[in-house]
């Protein structure tokens, strides 16, 4: 194959290379051009903007340490490290403005793209294709790379910002690929082990983005048979031994895993929180795959959802579509075993798919569906297309005009039909009401999307009477429909549980959390909102007997223990309540929001120097916050302290109005959500210093100016 065909190549690149790698950026930027601005979704919150250990100020060793074990709700274990280090590093330039996210998403689709075609190129020069004249391998590479790129089943991977988890593993995947080639066709020893090295390197990135890319073996076992079978050549022979005993070593990796995840002990049981059984899944998944082909060649925006619904097979004749999706299943594997000889680019892609299905279309108890999952795979399934295409316009240019014609112009019709259903699809992700309405238009029976349009409507900052009627309908819609979790019920009741907390209606919130922990009794999150609306409601001795049962049950969680100090700071036990602070801030990754409550607490127990130290750090955090100024006031005139009094009630009188202050003394007394406050006791020094400034103000204005 001719140099200038290549991009990514260790000698200088040609011109020639340069033209069609600047048109398939051109092309993907602008389809993805209106994808920019699209907000934070579904799992992108707690995997990135509520992930504290991805929130870095600085570029120093042991805070990008720290970004490398950042697993949502399990904080120091190690998750995707490269993935991870690369969301925290966006939060370094841009913090929670999703726009510099879905930059670095495109940039990651757009040299994987390019990746993929200088990878499809080089297959071309391997033993089973050098048939081909480099024009015919350069049209199918890059016509395949195009379908694949602009293919808007891909949009779930690029414009769903956390899925950079899946594209970026797949773009470090094509690169060891592309290494991985480098390596078998070049002779020169120093190359060699350059190339093999990068590809190593990069299989590591590829399994450190996502797990999936730890299957690339497989994958190269793969193209390693199909696109270089000469038994007598000794890097075959090598190569062949090498990856038997990488095969070899899976097996019983792959048995280990699931022996220790109790996957085949518990095979026709209902598994962790999932309605259904590995058995099941494994019977569901062959009908899903099928559905992925489907979607992948007949990818219109209208059969596109960021949650589709699903039957689940419970034997191979319910439903009744199970056996003949299995059966067509084995039928492509079979041809593509068959036919490996004879059309070694259709073998490949066939296998390829299916190899890159293993982890997460088998029994590993994950979500049974989502598009993102195709974006590796689908990797090379546009190369038989673009060979059968070639075939027939090679055919048809002598025999037939008219076809050939019309085949001539199917081909930008069918680049511009997909692009355009591509763009699209990114307008449905606008926002997050959008995309869910759009699932539920698409899935009437799928509980996730009216829960989801429920939580929207039900956090709205705008309430209302219609806000929250709507957000009740979307809940109670929810109740009746499918759901991938057993305990999804619960957590839909704990919802609206937490609306009706929001709009101040603590007998129906109480009705719900109690409704959802009948369900589920250890839920702790509706144990936590009904502790918060007993707390609400004075009833401070059954909201703690809610903290305790949650603790009892293990969910030693610095939520409790918060509230827990609260109520106990409501209830005058002070030591009680200063112990339950500090257990919450020794278990917490933000430490700094307890040093509020632990000064109060502090105060109470009559610690009243170290109390002010928490209080004024707190203050320093959030200068305009009234009731921290209120809790320091309050510490001054226990402690005696006479000047210390008079100037934090000068702050006071200083930086709020009358009104907002006097507003805030009646309240503050009786708002259970926060630490108490005294205001019998703040409210004399705070009126003595406002009838001095008063006084002031009208005998020495210049003291006040």
């Amino acid at each position: 194959m001719a140099q200038g065909y290549f991009l990514i190549n260790l000698s200088p690149v040609k011109p020639s290379s340069i033209l069609p790698v600047f048109s398939l950026l051109t092309i993907i930027f602008l389809i993805y051009s209106g994808s920019f601005n699209t907000p934070w979704v579904l799992d992108d919150p707690p995997n990135i903007t509520q992930n504290t250990r991805l929130r870095i100020d600085n570029l120093m060793p042991e805070t990008l340490w720290q970004t490398l074990h950042a697993k949502p709700f399990a904080p120091g274990s190690l998750y995707r490290p490269v993935a991870n280090l690369s969301f925290a590093l966006n939060w370094y330039i841009g913090q929670d403005n999703p726009f510099g996210y879905h930059v670095v998403n495109l940039v990651i689709h757009i040299l994987a793209s390019i990746f993929l075609l200088q990878t499809i190129i080089l297959l071309f020069r391997t033993p089973a294709l050098e048939k081909y004249s480099p024009q015919d391998a350069f049209f199918i590479a890059m016509l395949a790379t195009v379908l694949w790129a602009i293919n808007p089943i891909q949009t779930q991977a690029v414009t769903y910002i956390v899925q950079r988890m899946a594209s970026l593993a797949a773009m470090f995947y094509i690169w060891a690929m592309y290494w991985y080639l480098r390596f078998r066709l070049t002779d020169v020893p120093a190359q060699r082990q350059l190339h093999l090295l990068l590809c190593g390197l990069c299989y590591f990135l590829s399994a450190g983005s996502k797990e999936n890319g730890a299957i690339l073996p497989l994958s190269l076992l793969a193209l390693e048979f199909i696109f270089f079978s000469r038994p007598t050549e000794p890097v075959y022979q090598t190569t062949r031994k090498v990856f038997i005993t990488v095969g070899i070593a899976i097996i019983p990796l792959g048995l280990w895993y699931c022996f220790r995840h109790h996957y085949f002990q518990n095979f026709f049981a209902p598994i962790g929180s999932r309605p259904y059984s590995l058995y099941e899944r494994l019977l569901t998944e062959p009908g899903i795959v099928i559905f992925y082909l489907s979607l992948i060649f007949y990818p219109l925006p209208q059969r596109l959802s960021v949650d589709h619904g699903v039957t689940i097979a419970h034997s191979f004749f319910s439903p009744w579509s199970t056996l003949p999706a299995i059966v067509i299943l084995f039928g492509l594997l079979l041809t593509a075993v068959l036919l490996r000889k004879k059309q070694p680019i259709l073998s490949f892609a066939i296998l390829f798919f299916f190899i890159n299905h293993l982890i997460e279309s088998t029994i590993i108890p994950l979500e049974l569906i989502f598009e993102h999952r195709n974006y590796l795979p689908s990797m090379f399934l546009f190369m038989p297309v673009a060979a059968g295409l070639l075939y027939l316009l090679k055919i048809y240019s002598t025999q037939n005009r008219i076809i050939y014609g019309t085949i001539l112009l199917f081909i930008p019709f069918l680049l511009i039909g997909t692009g355009w259903s591509t763009y699209l699809r990114n307008t449905v992700w606008a926002s997050e009401k959008s995309l869910w309405l759009d699932a539920a238009r698409k899935a009437p029976d799928n509980a996730r999307a009216y829960a989801k349009l429920g939580e929207l409507a039900g956090w709205n900052p705008e309430r209302s009477p219609g806000q929250l009627a709507l957000a009740i309908g979307y809940y109670q819609k929810t109740l009746t429909g499918y759901s991938p979790r057993v305990s999804f019920k619960a957590a839909i009741l704990g919802n609206m549980g937490e609306v009706f907390l929001m709009y101040g209606l603590y007998d129906q919130a109480i009705k719900n959390y109690t409704q959802s922990l009948a369900l589920n009794p250890h839920f702790n999150n509706s144990q936590y909102g009904l502790a918060k609306a007993l707390v609400m409601q004075g009833k401070f001795d059954d909201a703690f007997k809610q903290v305790a049962l949650a603790l009892q049950n293990d969910h030693f969680q610095s939520r409790f223990l918060n509230i827990g100090g609260l109520i106990l700071l409501r209830q005058e036990k002070p030591e009680a309540a200063l112990w339950s602070f500090q257990q919450a801030m020794k278990i917490s990754a933000v430490k700094e929001k307890y040093f509020f409550n632990l000064g109060v607490a502090l105060s109470r127990a009559g610690y009243y120097n170290r109390a002010r130290w928490f209080l004024e750090l707190s203050s320093k955090a959030a200068p305009d916050d009234i009731k921290i100024l209120f809790s320091l006031l309050e510490n001054s005139i226990r402690q005696e302290n006479q000047q210390k009094t008079i100037d934090v009630a000068k702050k006071i009188i200083r930086r709020f109005s009358v009104d907002y202050i006097e507003s805030n003394l009646k309240n503050m007394e009786n708002d259970y959500r926060i630490v108490p406050v005294s205001t019998e006791l703040i409210a004399p020094a705070i009126h003595r210093q406002l009838r001095e400034h008063i006084r002031q103000l009208i005998t020495k204005p210049e003291v006040y100016p």
